[in-house]
């Protein structure tokens, strides 16, 4: 058999998720490099990236980034311009390093389970990182658009696969969806156990209809490392690297 010349990004994209197309990607590269939009984005990262961060204002970013407000405005449109531009940096690489994993995993359940727990387990690395994904994705779609679609592909396989037994995909998306946000304010509040992302993992997948015993197995498996982009490649200057939370 010929071997596979497919790149990582065009094998996710065959399984119908979603990344930023490499010509969008280099376009925000070159805006990335304009000083003073860098310097309002770190800024929004630091207002957003606390626990007390869920009420932010235009006035708060401009004084912690030591701009006025023209200089805003020369970036973004308002204020629900630039958190979604946020999720998108906060999410973007980090979730297409997720979907490179999903092509060695065993079907739709083993990807939502190590889908839940990368995150889970960099919010609980880099609390930072949670508060700024919980405070920034509300309102809209819960840590970004793209994240969005993405979850729901992954619901769909796994009723194609007869492994999820809910009446429809979209259901599936905001039960898991929904549980991972406030799992992930349990996490960064420093509250929980430190299996407890396997735990949330596995009662996703039991509200799915799996069995007790076959979500605990899946979500007890080894957690594999993520390809260096998800921590190598950060947007905010500022902004902490993931690191490895592989087991």
């Amino acid at each position: 058999m010929a071997e596979s010349t497919e790149t990582p990004d065009e094998a996710i994209a065959r399984m119908g998720y979603r990344t930023a197309p490499n010509g969008r990607r280099a376009e925000i590269g070159a805006a990335r490099r304009a000083k003073s939009r860098n310097t309002i984005m770190a800024a929004a990262f630091d207002c957003y990236g606390r626990e007390n961060g869920r009420f932010v204002r235009i006035e708060d970013i401009c004084k912690s980034a030591g701009v006025a407000r023209g200089t805003f405005y020369n970036h973004f449109g308002d204020l629900e311009a630039l958190r979604y531009q946020l999720l998108e940096e906060l999410t973007g690489e980090f979730d297409r390093a997720v979907h490179h994993m999903f092509g060695a995993l065993e079907n739709a359940a083993e990807q939502s389970a190590v889908a839940i727990r990368y995150y889970l387990h960099a919010a609980e690395k880099n609390r930072a990182w949670g508060w700024a994904m919980i405070h920034s994705s509300a309102p809209g779609h819960t840590f970004g658009e793209m994240v969005w679609h993405n979850a729901l592909v992954t619901i769909r396989r796994g009723l194609d696969e007869g492994l999820f037994h809910i009446p429809t995909a979209e259901i599936g998306r905001d039960i898991l969806m929904g549980s991972v946000a406030s799992a992930m304010v349990s996490v960064t509040s420093g509250t929980t156990v430190s299996d407890y992302p396997e735990q949330i993992s596995e009662h996703v997948l039991m509200a799915f209809g799996m069995s007790r015993a076959a979500a605990r197995d899946v979500s007890r498996r080894p957690l594999p490392a993520l390809p260096a982009i998800a921590h190598d490649t950060i947007v905010i200057a500022s902004m902490p690297a993931l690191g490895d939370i592989s087991d």
